[in-house]
Parts: structure tokens; C-alpha cells; sequence
């Protein structure tokens, strides 16, 4: 197993980082000195981000990528490696959310949406960053940000329940057949979140009955106050990024929830 190098000497890249969760976990790993990639779709938040970080030049790269293009992926993992001079930590963030929609009512097109993003992207990251990791000798850490929703079958609709299942598969086959070789797989599975993107879901309208009889579930959460902080997830991704700890953790989820739900 190699040892755990120092947060400055790491390179992180986070998929869906222009804002969000994403974006507090990139400047995390900045802040503590590592060399950070991101990528995402939205430019105008892309733009912003590279303002922001001008001050870290050189140890930045900021790239619009659509995560479900295989090439696109590939381009910007290669990127990471040739310009960064390494991947050390990958972290799946990307994620979108359906409108809570069951599956009598959820449009094909929705599910393939949110599939090929949660899904079917996270699948192509993985795939290109453990081929690079294997390809290093020294092996790598993949987190993946995973949900209620990959544990409980009524936390979302059907298409984000599917899809955050999904996930933990492709997290757990990941670190059965690469553990061995030094790269590990690991998912934060987390509890509801008040303050990320994927609250832009909400404002386009859901099917509040599906979303009543989720409550009715799974009851307790109050927001301002049950929501977990995207500076706290970050700092589990830090934790993470001690090889041993991510050893230890291999194949694992970690409960990042507030304790919501409490059942």
C-alpha cells in the first residue's frame, strides 16, 4: 500500500464543483494547499469559479465536461494527469434530481436524464480515473457522493432512486476488483441538504404528492435545521484523503445525515 501523501502534495478532481457541494469541497482541498480540477457543464458558473481562483493558478483546472460523453471525460481526466501531474482523489459529486415523480407518472425522458448523469456518469469517471490510478502504481481514492435515496426506496422519485442505487453498486464492485491494488471506493451517503443545487430542482415545481407521502415516510426533517452543511461533507473527503483511512473504508458508506432519517 503507499503511504499517504500530505494534503499539499494531492490532486483532487470533483465532477459538478462549479457550485454547490462541489464547489465547497474543491476550495477545501485548495485551501489546505492540494492541487484541484473541476469540471461541469454550467460555463457561466465556470467563469465565475476561475475568477474566483486566480490567486491559485497553477494549481487549478477549470473545464467544461458533460459526464455522460465518454470522450469528455476521458479528455478531462487526461487533462488532470498531464497538467496537474497526477489524480490522486476522485470524487463523483455530479448529480441532478428528478421532480419526485413515481414511476407511472416519470417521463422517459427524465429517467434518462437523470440516469445518464448520476448513473451512467459516475460509471464513466470511475472507469477513466481507476484506469489512470492503476496505470500510476501508487493507486488512488474514489469517493462517491451518494444519498438517503441509495438506501431508502422513497427518499426521491424513481429516477433518483434508481440511480443513486446504482451508485452503490458501482461503489461496491469498485472496491472489490481494485481494492488489492491500491485504489479504493468509498461513498458518503448523505441526509437531505439545504443550501446545494440540487435545491434549483424545487423551484421548478415537483409532484407534491409523491413528495407528501415521502415525508410521511420518512419524518423529521426540518429545514434550516436537519440539513447537512457542504463544509462538513468536505471534511469528510479530507479525512478520506489519508490512504489509510481510505483502506479501512474501502467498499463502505458513511453516514453524513444529521440523523435523518432516524429509523
Amino acid at each position: 500500500m503507499a503511504s499517504s501523501k500530505p494534503l499539499s502534495e494531492l490532486t483532487v478532481a470533483i465532477t459538478g464543483a462549479a457550485g454547490g457541494l462541489g464547489k465547497a469541497i474543491a476550495q477545501t482541498f485548495l485551501d489546505a494547499g492540494s492541487k484541484v480540477a473541476i469540471c461541469d457543464v454550467n460555463q457561466e458558473r465556470l467563469d465565475q469559479v476561475k475568477e474566483e481562483w486566480k490567486a491559485h493558478e497553477g494549481r487549478v483546472l477549470v473545464s467544461k465536461t458533460d459526464i455522460t460523453d465518454e470522450a469528455e471525460v476521458e479528455a478531462f481526466v487526461q487533462g488532470v494527469t498531464e497538467k496537474l501531474g497526477g489524480l490522486d482523489i476522485f470524487i463523483n459529486n455530479a448529480g441532478i434530481m428528478d421532480k419526485f415523480d413515481a414511476v407511472a407518472t416519470t417521463p422517459k425522458a427524465v429517467w434518462d436524464r437523470v440516469i445518464g448523469v448520476n448513473a451512467t456518469g459516475a460509471f464513466l469517471c470511475t472507469k477513466s480515473a481507476v484506469n489512470v490510478m492503476l496505470a500510476s502504481g501508487t493507486g488512488g481514492t474514489i469517493i462517491s457522493i451518494a444519498s438517503n435515496a441509495s438506501i431508502y426506496g422513497v427518499a426521491s422519485g424513481v429516477a433518483y432512486t434508481a440511480s443513486k442505487h446504482a451508485l452503490l453498486g458501482l461503489v461496491r464492485n469498485t472496491a472489490g476488483f481494485y481494492g488489492d491494488k491500491g485504489v479504493y471506493s468509498v461513498a458518503l451517503v448523505l441526509g437531505g441538504m439545504d443550501t446545494t443545487n440540487l435545491v434549483d430542482a424545487f423551484r421548478e415545481g415537483v409532484n407534491m404528492e409523491v413528495l407528501g407521502k415521502m415525508k410521511g415516510f420518512l419524518p423529521g426533517y426540518v429545514p434550516g435545521e436537519t440539513g447537512v452543511e457542504p463544509a462538513d461533507v468536505a471534511k469528510y473527503c479530507v479525512f478520506l484523503a489519508d490512504r489509510a483511512v481510505a483502506r479501512a473504508s474501502n467498499g463502505g458508506t458513511i453516514n453524513v445525515n444529521n440523523n435523518w432519517p432516524t429509523i
